[in-house]
Order: structure tokens, then sequence, then C-alpha cells
């Protein structure tokens, strides 16, 4: 079986939980709190277990706390090897029981007594991400943000407020990689200028066109794409920004009370969506060169990666649903900035009023009109 361990208390022994409100873990049982950098990290705690069982002192179980985290350059030949599919048995430390979880799956509740696991195989050594952003958004103030989400949709139903219903909010930790890269190159670009004048009885509108040549080169820092094949790019890239200052060392602490897992993807892979985001950056700024011009468009693209490294880090996000005529509603929120986003019910009704009644008023004013001029 697959290594897991639990945080705990070191008052009751009893297992700890990350605090949103507090950003301390907490002890349900006996109401300590600790400071999550205070903990020993995964190594560490397995560590301190081993050399418990063995009589060993404590301070030779936090020598053996050497933290490593993620390098790409040096994992990349392992991942084409990883069997990351199907799932993996592992033994609840507190009720004995086997828990059957996903290989990606680095922490996770029992469902058998509710405590919080911590799964070693994919949170330690090698795996260890290199920075983490905790949950700061509490799950009860979602409620705020959805309607602020709902605010001036004028399709929706009349009493959609007062009827949808949220389901329980499971928050997880996302997978990330996030990008430094070096752009460098040439671009193309078209614009245009027109003059207008009278001569005799004709309007003249004069174009030229130009060809604008930019040598340009710029370097762009935490270019975030998601590294879980199972969470939709569009859904992750909707909930961006994430504020960056908010980044902190990892600790599984952090994870307690949540699920979360392991990135699957290759960051190689992904790095022309990184590439094609930080061209369409440039485009923006280079267009913001050429005022003086008009209908500007790229002619030729010859812009280029020419460095890039990736971290690998865990973002907080909140999924949840709600419920409506009959229907369910699926929404994500960023677990740091409480924005949310998803689907939204449309009325039929007011479909009808804002877009049936004003084209049936346009229609009977040609009528009259044409009947008018018919004589």
């Amino acid at each position: 079986m697959s290594e897991m361990f639990l945080h705990k208390c070191p008052n009751c022994n009893a297992t700890l939980e990350f605090n949103i409100e507090s950003g301390m873990v907490v002890c349900a049982y006996c109401g300590s709190r600790y400071n999550v950098k205070d903990l020993l990290t995964e190594a560490g705690q397995a560590a301190s277990s081993a050399a418990d069982a063995a009589g060993a002192p404590a301070e030779s179980a936090k020598k053996t706390d050497k933290i490593k985290e993620f390098d790409w350059g040096k994992y990349k030949e392992r991942l084409t090897r990883e069997e990351l599919a199907g799932n993996r048995s592992y033994l609840c430390e507190t009720c004995g029981a086997e828990v059957i979880l996903g290989a990606t799956v680095a922490s996770a509740k029992c469902p058998y007594c509710d405590n919080n696991l911590i799964l070693l195989d994919n949170v330690t050594a090698s795996l260890r991400p290199n920075a983490i952003i905790p949950f700061k958004i509490l799950p009860d103030q979602l409620s705020d943000s959805v309607k602020k989400f709902y605010k001036n949709r004028k399709l929706l139903p009349f009493h959609f407020f007062d009827q949808n219903k949220m389901s329980a909010v499971r928050g997880l930790y996302v997978p990330f990689w996030l990008y430094n890269c070096h752009l460098k190159g040439q671009m193309t670009l078209k614009g245009s200028t027109s003059r207008s004048y009278t001569s005799g009885d004709y309007r003249i509108t004069e174009t030229s066109n130009y060809d604008l040549l930019r040598d340009a080169q710029m370097g762009f820092e935490r270019i975030p794409v998601d590294a879980s094949l199972k969470m939709p790019d569009e859904l992750m890239d909707s909930l961006e920004p994430f504020d960056y200052s908010d980044l902190t060392e990892f600790n599984s602490g952090y994870l307690t009370g949540f699920i979360s897992e392991r990135f699957d993807s290759d960051p190689d892979e992904n790095l022309p969506r990184v590439t094609e985001r930080v061209n369409n950056s440039l485009l923006e700024i280079m267009k913001g060169t050429c005022t003086q011009y008009s209908n500007v468009s790229v002619s030729e693209n010859h812009m280029n990666v020419d460095e890039s490294s990736v971290k690998y880090v865990m973002l907080p996000i909140y999924l949840f649903d709600c419920m409506y005529a009959g229907k369910t509603y699926h929404y994500a929120a960023n677990g740091q900035t409480g924005k949310v986003i998803g689907e939204l019910p449309v009325s039929k009704g007011k479909k009808w009023l804002y877009f049936g009644i004003p084209f049936l008023i346009l229609f009977a004013i040609a009528a009259f009109i044409l009947r008018w001029f018919m004589g």
C-alpha cells in the first residue's frame, strides 16, 4: 500500500485542519492553534513517527526533514514513465480502513472517519510544489460573490435570487504551472491613414497603407496554466487573476481539510499556449506605438520565446452548484479573491421582452411606412 500521514496536534494527537480565517492550523478537539510554517514538513512528520516508534530522539527526526521541491528539468524524463491512471490503495492511520483514491490525489478526507489525509507519494521530494497560495475567502462569503456575479444580468429569471439553492461548497487546490519567459524578435504590422477633401463636385478620400516594422523583446513572469488534465482550461483561465504576492512556501498543512491533486500535464506541451498568450499581450503593446495609424493588424510575426522556466504551484479554487427549476448550474470561484464564474439561467419571458417585442414594434413601423408609400 502507498503511504499517507496526518498532521496531528502536538497537544492531544487529534488531527489538525487549516483555518482560512486565522490562517493557522487548528485542532477541533482541544482548540490548539499552530502556525503552518512551524509544522514539520511531510518528510519530517513521517520521520518523526518512525523515530517515535523506534524510541529515537525527536532531534534526529528533524535532521531528516530535508526540503526538496519540484524541478521540471530533472523531472521530465520520469513523467513519461509515470502511470497516473487508475487508483491507489492507502491505509488510514486513524481508523485503519483501506482508502482507494485516484493516482493523482494529494490530499483528501477519509470516507470512514472523515480525518484529513495527506498522500506522501504526491507531495514529497521531487513532487513537492514550489509554492502555494492559501485560501483567503470563506465558503459562507461566496453567496455575496455570487450575487455580485449575477448583478445586472437582464435575462435572469425574475425569482432566481429567491429560489436558487447553493450546494455544499468544495474547496480544492488545483495544480498550476507558472511560467517565466523572454520573448524576442520582429513583428510587421499593417496600418493605414486617410484624409478626405472636396474637389469640385466630388468628395475624395485618400488612403495610404504602411508596413510598420517593430523590433521587440520583453520578459514575462508568472504566466499561469493549469496543470491538471481534469480541469477545463477555459474555466481555470476565467478565474484569473491571482495575487502572486500571497505565494508562500509549500507546506502540506495548508492542504488539511481540502481536496488537492498533483499535476498530470506536461509543461513543455503547454508552452504553445503560453507563447500565444504573451504574443497577444505584446501585440497590444505594439499597437500602442501605432496610434497615428488606423486598422492596425499583424502582417508577419517572428517573435520567439528564447528563454523559459516553470514553477509548480497550488492555487485555491471553490466548486459548487446551484439548483433552479429542476436544473443544476455549475460554478467555480477563486478561493483567494472570491471571483465567481459559471452558467446563467435565461428567462424565456425576459428574452421575449427584450428581443421579441422590440422586433415586433420595428416590424409594425416598417409595415405602416410601406403601406403609406404604396398609397
